[in-house]
């Protein structure tokens, strides 16, 4: 049997998709490139904003036409097909749902059973998406929290970790690959291990991993700041390992104290600015991202003021902005809206002061010289990204084939900043 596989959505989705693969290849199907050449098309889907959604359905659409055409088998996997099962099948009647906690079973739905939902996520193995010399590892599904504006909690609804064990042997074989870059990814990964250990157990991972010989970097995924205070000093100390970017995705999501209690995040904006000053009175150069959420429900302008003025404050090095979306089944859906243009105009103004002190902060490394390891091939641009010691990109021109140099190191003179990524010249390749 022939499969195409089209994914969306965040790190976890690519993973649950190499899973996929993984499992179907070993069951003798063969993974095809083009929905043309496949029998069966799996689609995993994100919904996590309004907009997200309508392309989502969109996709489904145009699949579902396809494979109406050609006789084909369509399944659709990720959140939409836990969350939002009734529009899934609205757009395409015919197919077969798989939600992200029966990844297992994705055999079955190839059969005659129109919904595969177990609701247990078991760590058989350990999915791994692999691009290039990069790697990109699952190591826990779902959440401790309820925030008000997330639908993702009804399609991962509860935390489950991966035992510690199986982690370290995927990222020792990733290694054993050549990868020289891992992201340990979840929904939060400051809470791994609660579920299955009792209590917080990144740190104890870390030291597991750490202890495999090599030269290669760990990536960490996104983690509440509400957590992270209960082991800062051990992640301090993890952080000045060399084989450990020093950056760290701490989702604030609002400058405002009220309206991080309409969010049901558990935490003050106060604490996110004690986190922010101590990692960088430890650290040299840390890298710090951050999520805001413009326009939440209530919202006035002097909140969202709040949220400018903590990014003027703390001059932090990545922002993501997304204006808020509603999403159904949620608290904050049921709340009183802010409206759409009001929404655009704090997000374009925010987006704009975020631009400037990320242009300031690069500035800063120009004219310096960097080591870090060639991670990506550009090929629009025929570039190639290295990878500095705190996560920043670092664009430099291909002036050989570019598959010799992805993998290796090399050392970067910093000459162009933009708000986003660096522009370099490499000196040597080591």
């Amino acid at each position: 049997m022939r499969v195409y596989i089209e994914v969306y959505g965040c790190a976890l989705n690519r993973s649950d998709a190499a899973y996929v693969r993984e499992l179907l290849a070993n069951q003798g199907m063969e993974i095809v490139e083009r929905p043309s050449e496949a029998e069966v098309v799996i689609l995993f889907t994100c919904i996590v904003r309004r907009d997200t959604e309508l392309r989502m359905i969109k996709r489904l659409r145009e699949l579902c036409e396809v494979c109406r055409r050609g006789s084909k088998k369509l399944v659709i996997a990720g959140c939409m097909a836990s969350a939002l099962p009734d529009r899934a099948l609205n757009a395409c009647p015919e197919a077969s749902l798989v939600t992200p906690r029966a990844l297992s079973d994705v055999v079955r739905a190839l059969g005659c059973e129109k919904i595969v939902d177990r609701n247990v996520r078991v760590f058989d193995r350990i999915p791994t998406y692999f691009e290039g010399v990069k790697a990109t590892i699952a190591v826990a599904d779902g959440c401790l929290d309820n925030c008000s504006f997330c639908i993702i909690k009804r399609a991962r609804p509860n935390l489950v970790s991966a035992p510690i064990d199986r982690v370290v042997e995927a990222v020792r074989n990733a290694i054993a690959r050549g990868v020289v870059e891992i992201e340990l990814t979840a929904q939060d990964l400051a809470v791994y291990g609660y579920d299955r250990y009792g209590r917080f157990m990144l740190i104890e991972l870390l030291n597991r991993i750490l202890e495999i010989e090599g030269d290669y970097r760990i990536r960490l995924g996104q983690m509440n700041p509400k957590y992270i205070v209960e082991y800062l000093d051990e992640l301090i100390d993890i952080l000045k390992d060399p084989r450990v970017y020093k950056h760290l995705h701490i989702p604030v999501q609002s400058g405002n104290n009220r309206i991080l209690a309409l969010m049901e995040r558990g935490y003050e904006v106060e604490l996110f600015k004690d986190i922010v000053t101590e990692l960088r009175s430890k650290i040299e150069n840390v890298h710090i991202a951050t999520d805001i959420i413009v326009g939440f429900p209530t919202e006035n302008e002097f909140e969202f003021l709040d949220s400018v003025k903590l990014l003027m404050e703390l001059d932090l090095d990545r922002v993501h902005i997304a204006r808020y979306s509603p999403r159904p089944m949620t608290k904050a859906a049921s709340m009183k809206q802010v409206r759409e243009p009001i929404k655009k105009m704090r997000s374009s103004y925010i987006e704009a002061v975020y631009e400037l002190i990320g242009l300031s902060k690069n500035l800063e490394f120009v004219n310096s010289i960097v080591q870090g390891y060639v991670v990506e091939y550009e090929a629009s641009r025929n570039s190639y990204v290295v990878r500095a010691p705190d996560y920043r990109s670092i664009v430099v021109k291909v002036g050989e084939d570019p598959k010799k140099l992805l993998g290796k190191k090399a050392v970067v003179r910093i000459y162009e900043a933009s708000f986003y990524d660096l522009r370099g010249k490499v000196l040597r390749i080591q």
